[in-house]
């Protein structure tokens, strides 16, 4: 009897342990909860999309450049709207820049901040309203032999000034994508395609000796034009083929290898060309005068001579004074004996 006592007594004991210990343990978790932070806590346990990347890195802010659309007042509407859409669509390309694209017209956007005309100042308050660092303005134009022209010119936002400008010919108005694609490298540098397919890459910069604008070609296609701080682009990792190219210099070329992700500084010393001057004739491969001139031949001469003598012979008869009349005396005597013949002394012959 004792015996089943204390069995029951101690199955009592064991049995009311657990519900102790999960009472602790209940607690503990409460405290727990309540001395975590809030936003903490609520990362645990909502996926967040402003974290790093794949690799462990926050991906870097885009710059954000602004694309207007196309102004001009020589040409028709279709065209304008035509170069506007070329514009947007060529922008969108650049995958490495925060692309942002004009509500309105240009002339609603100028409305807005009663501008008069697209200069600096009033581009520069319509990429303030889009929080934009660059501004992209177009204009559709004729020059004056009649051509239609791409006069293009990005603003810098920050420091009120024109970053970069460029004239692009346009031979066809209907494909107007070459010329936008051209314009668009010298204002904002090639389109990052290598760094889209995964490629690896280097960046490329380009300093020309003495400053001045040049045109950079790698692997002959056009990248950009240097400015005062030179050119800076990104281009696949490997060999190319540089060229630079200025007006009245020597092209410049140059095989160079850029290492993936390593910045390759080239720069370049342009030589300008000389004036090609008209070469004497005592100049070595120069032809001498030719010796069947006619003022080799003998008869010239001997024509000069006979010609001289005429003209000096003739002169002297024709300046030569007349002879001076001859003077003399004459003595006339009558003979006495015949004077009666002479009627005027006939009456005193006698």
């Amino acid at each position: 009897m004792s015996i089943n006592a204390a069995s029951q007594n101690h199955t009592t004991t064991i049995a009311g342990r657990p519900s102790l210990l999960v009472w602790l343990l209940r607690s503990v978790l409460l405290l727990a909860m309540a001395a975590l932070p809030t936003a903490p806590f609520s990362a645990l346990l909502l996926p967040s999309t402003a974290h790093a990347d794949d690799e462990g890195h926050r991906p870097a802010s885009r710059q954000k450049v602004l694309i207007l659309r196309a102004d001009g007042t020589g040409v028709t509407e279709p065209q304008r709207q035509a170069i506007s859409k070329e514009l947007q669509t060529q922008a969108l390309r650049y995958r490495q820049l925060d692309v942002v694209l004009a509500a309105g017209d240009l002339t609603e956007e100028m409305f807005e901040f009663e501008c008069t005309e697209p200069g600096v100042e009033c581009l520069s308050k319509i990429g303030n309203k889009y929080a934009a660092q660059l501004v992209v303005y177009s204009e559709l134009a004729k020059n004056p032999s009649g051509q239609l022209q791409l006069n293009m010119r990005v603003i810098d936002v920050a420091q009120g000034r024109v970053a970069q400008t460029t004239v692009q010919p346009l031979d066809q108005i209907d494909k107007p994508t070459m010329a936008v694609q051209r314009g668009l490298v010298v204002l904002l540098g090639p389109v990052d395609m290598p760094a889209e397919a995964g490629e690896a890459t280097g960046t490329l910069q380009v300093v020309l000796f003495g400053g001045g604008v040049a045109l950079v070609y790698v692997d002959d296609k056009l990248v950009g034009r240097t400015s005062v701080g030179g050119l800076k682009v990104q281009v696949a990792a490997g060999p190319h083929m540089l060229r630079v190219v200025r007006a009245g210099f020597k092209e410049w070329t140059a095989k160079i290898t850029v290492a993936a992700g390593a910045v390759v500084e080239q720069a370049v010393q342009l030589e300008q060309q000389s004036v090609v001057a008209d070469p004497g004739p005592g100049t070595p491969g120069t032809p001498k005068p030719s010796d069947n001139s006619v003022t080799k031949q003998w008869w010239f001469w001997t024509a000069v001579g006979v010609g001289v003598v005429a003209i000096g012979t003739a002169a002297y008869y024709l300046l030569k004074p007349a002879d001076a009349p001859r003077t003399g005396s004459l003595a006339v005597s009558l003979d006495h004996v015949e004077a009666y013949l002479d009627p005027v002394f006939a009456g005193s012959a006698k």
